[in-house]
């Protein structure tokens, strides 16, 4: 058997090596930095993600760690609400730092070999997987995109995701374990902030008046939970049109808005593992693994990113975020619709 070399040790990267070790492929990984960590995420995992991870993650082990489980969605612009949405599927909720901690425990247990605080260049080497994070932008289309996250304690609030949309991005919340909220936003200005580190309490905190805001008031952060990502590429790119072999956000980042990055990493090394597999047996060359691959994740995610992406340029219009708004008033069906699509 030959080995695999994953660069990257998130989601994707772990839940890749995870899967391979399962099927008795040897694995070598390689993370820049150690665990467990906070990280800029949504965390929460819905669609086929989560059911692919819980083939690696037993249920119990999950509920175990605090994991809970949403099946409802409340849309809200400015101190306006839409009625809640059904998800098609129960999504996942918990940390990344609770979830990591446990991919790479088992990883680990499972026989894997993982190499922390070590930056590894890419390879275009025959085995070598990359999945090391998103592609950066400084800019574009003149914006410049912003992530940022924080715990939030002694916050009333149910089992159901929150998604608050302001002019110039949006902020997700959702219950995660030991009755924390994660407070995850995504913002866009066309100039650089360089006081973010001290004011990010104000943008994920949403404006006087609003929902958020009221949600929010009388919030305890975790600073240590606190993290910031910048630079960030929201443009879809398909993974033929890219060398070596990538998964998760070192293929291509879905709007946050969809919340449906997360599954995407699990999907995406999935759909990977039994073409490497394959290579390490000697059943295919790896010029044969490499199109297997990309072949089935632009498949897979092809259409679902264009959805994605029409649906973003319109919730962040000045113009077509009150006509969507309105529509889905209008038509209550329309924001599952939607939601579904990018599954």
């Amino acid at each position: 058997m030959k080995t695999v070399h994953i660069i990257g040790g998130g989601i994707a990267g772990l839940t890749l090596g995870l899967r391979l070790r399962r099927m008795g492929i040897p694995v070598e990984l390689f993370e820049s930095g150690s665990y467990p960590r906070h990280r800029v995420c949504g965390e929460y995992l819905s669609g086929r993600g989560h059911e692919l991870l819980r083939t690696l993650l037993p249920a119990t082990m999950l509920t175990q760690s605090g994991a809970r489980s949403s099946r409802q969605l409340h849309l809200f612009r400015g101190n306006r609400a839409l009625p809640l949405q059904d998800l098609p599927r129960p999504a996942l909720c918990l940390s990344r730092y609770r979830l990591d901690e446990l991919l790479v425990r088992e990883f680990s247990s499972s026989g894997g070999r993982i190499h922390l605080q070590s930056r590894h260049p890419l390879s275009r080497d025959e085995g070598w997987v990359a999945a090391t994070g998103r592609q950066p932008a400084v800019r574009e289309e003149g914006w410049r995109w912003i992530g940022l996250k924080a715990h939030a304690l002694q916050v009333p609030m149910g089992n159901e995701l929150e998604m608050h949309l302001t002019p110039h991005g949006y902020v997700g919340l959702c219950a995660v374990e030991e009755n924390r909220v994660n407070v995850c936003g995504l913002f866009r200005t066309r100039e650089a902030v360089p006081k973010l580190s001290e004011q990010w309490r104000e943008w994920l905190g949403g404006s006087p008046g609003s929902a958020l805001f009221e949600r929010l008031r009388n919030a305890r952060w975790d600073e240590s939970s606190f993290s910031t990502v910048s630079a960030l590429s929201l443009l879809p790119r398909r993974a033929k049109e890219q060398e070596g072999v990538r998964v998760g956000d070192a293929l291509t980042m879905i709007p946050p808005l969809t919340g449906n990055g997360m599954s995407m990493a699990v999907e995406g090394a999935f759909l990977a593992a039994e073409p490497l597999r394959d290579w390490s047996s000697g059943i295919i060359n790896w010029q044969e693994c490499a199109q297997q691959i990309s072949l089935s994740l632009d498949r897979r995610f092809s259409c679902r990113l264009q959805w994605a992406r029409r649906l973003q340029q319109a919730v962040l219009h000045p113009w077509g975020q009150p006509v969507a708004w309105n529509l889905s008033l209008l038509f209550p069906f329309l924001p599952s619709l939607l939601f579904r699509q990018t599954r």
